[in-house]
């Protein structure tokens, strides 16, 4: 799921110099298209149909960037222009200086051919294409469109010392009938729902009254609505495509057409009813992939128009922006109610015993796998949940239930488990929701506040959980409850449980309310004392700060805000508690809640769906109240910071029951699909203090589908020796993921001249693009702020 697609490198062809040649006709090669226009029912407009412009991009005849001396001339032979040198051109050039190809569903690819020029001859250079995803580019020059990604591309001519470059525009316009994924007799759904994200599965190809239907002018109608994915989601390159899902109001849609429409790709799919009713549709993973791709960046329209005997319905609208980075790492999840492991000391509503542990959304995968947790009786002592995983996702550390211990804490090598999940026990006290330094050596307890935890808060060797010895700044009455560690080490922020710290001429003391943080050398000493955020004067006795985590450049935290427990149970995402997320810088301790990750829009109004059915179990203004527990990515990726969090808000139609199931002992859990999920979000980088950065949530893909799912800790994937295979340096242990003789592979040491996105750093400069806004963010290159 999380990585998919890499982030791929340039594709070079190297050439050596050939001798220079006399002034002569140069052959450009054009595609010539077959002429047919999309038919009335794609949805397209008009559009140059399968044809290529190596003309320049002024479409004159005459070639852009000054090379007016490179002259388009009708050709003899067919098939292909002819250009003529003048003695105009620049000593050392390519021609064209621009270009764009058209890829239409069923034509064949068009190619266009650069020469290099060099003083008005055409001398043999190498060439580079820097999207190797775009397409390709021959040692002669022919330029090769991949036909599945769009976008501009930089094509390189390099001649000696001299070096030249022009542009090359792809444009992909797909058309389709059906998913192609569509069976009559359709796979089982597997754990984690059809294509990882659930719903009714793939649908058939449209009937031709339906496109006759979809040719129509369509007729609008406010009681249908677009309920998920949300208007304005920023989605990232690599994921599972989403569940499109709609409110059908008084209607019985039979088909549904689909208009997907950025800057380099355009797509039009139209489909029958996959189920009656027809209320979810998932957009092909063919065409996400290639959306995606082609969008990085940049804001894509999305357009639904149904049909319903023979009348048109729609179009119904939204936008969302493709944020140009894959997600890094995998997400780890309590789940409660998982059908993977047996060991719960209670039976379900069916009778029988059902499971608790600890899953995982691997990079890839549809479905979680079981990262700790075994089969055991009814004494339950083979639960595990509870977890904190370091950073670089080596190590977890997890709670057990045991026959003379409700709460008994173990660890996970997760490089190499010889425990099969059960974890090895820490002679230790109970270490409930700790926090964990990045590379897994330092664990600070949480004391106070929710389960057995630790009496005091103190810091602890890993995997040991030895006392470290001299530790300063840690007064023996302090209580600092669900801690976090910034991915710098610098710092520990906390719910501030308990005791007192003297600053200066003033205390501060534990109010079980407040967010607080503290300074770190890393080693042994804590100082600075300070409060970050404390509820507003006049809040309920029951708001509090509860769970928080650090932005990946240590800048800021997300933190989840209780605003009622009415069953007692602090801290929980049950028992009726409701919470919101917010965030606070650590500089200036200014908080603003996360209004759009919530569910709030502009002036503050919910823009969340009601439950279909009117029921009052679900209402959009509750549900944005429903947001717990958030965990933020370790790496900064596309200029966002990602945040992980538990919501129990509706998913669509197709979790739409009362957001308090999750307990499989209360309802029967296997016919009905708990609200209880993981939900990702995107955050501005480098957002003003006291301003809203979040943007609408989209549901995770591959979390197991029936199941209560909780508690997202996202970690860097286990890294990867030197000569293993690697799309990125943050896979490898060294830092560097470098192009050899194989493909790219993990290093130790940077060999290009600077090191690229999400390899290691050490300053700003370090990094390629430095002066376009790449930074060097926790020893990581990546972009510093969302693309404008």
């Amino acid at each position: 799921m999380l990585r998919v697609w890499g982030a791929l490198r340039s594709m070079e062809i190297p050439g050596a110099p050939g001798a220079r040649l006399a002034p002569l006709l140069l052959l450009l090669t054009a595609f010539a298209g077959a002429g047919c226009g999309a038919p009335r029912s794609s949805g397209f407009a008009s559009s140059a149909s399968g044809t290529s412009n190596a003309t320049g991009a002024n479409g004159s005849g005459m070639a852009a960037s000054g090379s007016s001396s490179v002259l388009v001339v009708p050709s003899t032979d067919g098939g292909a222009n002819s250009l003529v040198v003048g003695a105009g051109q620049a000593s050392f050039s390519v021609v064209p200086t621009s270009a764009s190809v058209t890829v239409m569903t069923g034509q064949p690819l068009p190619t266009v051919t650069f020469q290099a020029i060099d003083q008005g001859a055409v001398v043999s250079a190498g060439w580079s294409l820097d999207r190797g995803e775009i397409g390709s580019i021959s040692s002669g020059g022919v330029f090769t469109p991949s036909g599945t990604v769009g976008g501009l591309a930089n094509v390189t001519a390099t001649y000696g010392a001299l070096t030249a470059t022009a542009t090359i525009t792809v444009q992909i316009l797909t058309t389709q009938q059906g998913n192609p994924a569509w069976s009559a007799t359709p796979a089982p759904p597997g754990a984690g729902g059809y294509g990882g994200v659930g719903g009714d599965g793939p649908a058939g190809p449209a009937t031709p009254s339906q496109m006759t239907t979809f040719a129509a002018t369509p007729t609008a109608d406010a009681t249908v609505s677009l309920i998920y994915p949300y208007d304005r989601t920023v989605f990232p390159q690599g994921l599972l495509a989403p569940l499109l899902q709609w409110d059908p109001g008084k209607h019985a849609f039979d088909g549904a057409q689909l208009h997907i429409k950025s800057t380099y790709y355009e797509y039009v799919g139209s489909f029958t009813a996959n189920k009656t009713p027809f209320l979810n549709l998932p957009i092909p993973q063919s065409v996400w992939n290639a959306m995606t791709l082609s969008a990085g960046g940049a804001t894509t329209s999305v357009t639904l128009v149904f049909s319903e005997g023979g009348r048109a319905v729609g179009p119904f609208s939204e936008k969302w922006t493709i944020a140009p980075t894959v997600l890094h790492g995998t997400i780890y999840y309590n789940s409660y109610g998982t059908s993977y492991v047996d060991n719960s000391p209670y039976l379900d509503a069916y009778g029988k015993q059902f499971g608790a542990g600890t899953l995982a959304i691997a990079p890839g995968a549809t479905a979680p796998t079981l990262a700790a947790g075994i089969n055991s009786g009814l004494d339950g002592t083979g639960c595990r949940v509870c977890h904190t995983v370091s950073g670089d996702g080596a190590s977890l550390v997890t709670q057990a239930t045991t026959a003379s211990a409700s709460n008994n804490t173990v660890y996970i090598d997760l490089a190499n488990d010889a425990t099969r999940g059960a974890g090895t026990a820490l002679i230790a006290p109970s270490l409930a929701f700790p926090a964990l330094s990045k590379n897994g050596s330092l664990l600070f307890s949480s004391a106070g506040g929710l389960i057995d935890g630790d009496s005091t808060s103190r810091l602890y060797a890993m995997p040991s959980a030895t006392l470290v010895a001299g530790v300063t700044g840690l007064p023996m009455s302090f209580q600092g409850t669900l801690p976090s560690m910034s991915p710098d080490s610098k710092h520990v922020a906390f719910n501030f449980w308990g005791g007192s710290f003297a600053t200066g001429a003033t205390t501060i003391n534990g109010d079980k309310v407040s967010l607080a943080a503290l300074d770190f050398d890393g080693v042994s000493a804590f100082s600075n004392p300070r409060v970050l955020f404390s509820p507003p004067a006049g809040s309920s006795a029951n708001v509090a700060v509860t769970f928080s985590s650090f932005l990946p450049d240590s800048s800021g935290l997300v933190f989840a805000l209780q605003l009622s427990n009415p069953s007692g149970f602090w801290g929980y995402t049950w028992g009726q508690n409701t919470n919101e997320l917010w965030w606070v810088d650590l500089a200036t301790a200014q908080a603003h809640r996360l209004d759009s990750l919530n569910g709030y829009g502009p002036g503050g109004q919910v823009y969340l769906p009601d439950n279909a059915d009117g029921a009052a179990t679900h209402k959009a203004a509750q549900d944005a109240t429903l947001n717990y527990e958030p965990t933020v990515g370790p790496i900064a990726a596309g200029g966002y910071a990602w945040v992980v969090f538990t919501s129990r808000r509706m998913y669509g139609n197709v979790a739409a029951i009362d957001p308090w199931k999750s307990d499989p002992r209360t309802y029967k859990w296997l016919d009905q699909v708990s609200d209880k999920k993981l939900w990702v979000a995107a955050i501005d980088l480098g957002a003003a203090p006291g301003t809203d950065p979040s943007h609408p949530a989209f549901y995770l893909p591959a979390q197991e589908l029936y199941a209560g799912n909780s508690r997202g800790f996202w970690s860097l994937d286990v890294c990867k020796q030197d000569g293993q295979s690697c799309v990125t340096g943050d896979q490898c242990c060294g830092g560097y993921c470098e192009q050899g003789d194989g493909g790219l592979a993990c290093g130790s040491r940077q060999i290009a001249a600077c090191a690229a996105l999400y390899d290691k750093c050490s300053t700003d400069s370090d990094c390629c693009g430095a002066s376009q806004g790449i930074r060097c963010i926790d020893n990581v290159c990546g972009a510093s702020s969302p693309p404008r």
